[in-house]
């Protein structure tokens, strides 16, 4: 199994716009969900009394070839080419993304 986490820190009261956008959709599968060697989701809000907020965002593969045949999928690519060169919304403070081995 391989697992990816999206680790996006936003400012107090905006973490609802993140889950927003990764939670599950209401009208069926995403396309991410549909892919081959996809297992699931999982959007994770850090416990914070104030001050920024952090959202996590694990998506569990089969195997790395399976999510890389998604990072390579042109529907990914051209979401991903649509948002070039437009700056970050502004109550995002910082995002990073790591990939893991599940052993």
């Amino acid at each position: 199994m391989f697992v990816q986490i999206k680790r996006i820190i936003v400012t107090e009261g905006n973490s609802d716009k993140v889950v927003e956008r990764f939670a599950a959709k209401k009208n069926g599968p995403s396309l991410l969900e549909q892919q081959p060697g996809f297992i699931d989701k999982q959007v994770l809000v850090k416990k914070v009394r104030r001050g920024d907020e952090e959202v996590l965002i694990m998506i569990r593969w089969e195997s790395e070839e399976a999510w890389k045949a998604w990072e390579k999928h042109p529907d990914h690519i051209a979401g991903h080419k649509a948002n070039a060169g437009k700056p970050k919304p502004e109550y995002i403070v910082e995002s990073s993304q790591d990939v893991y081995n599940v052993i």
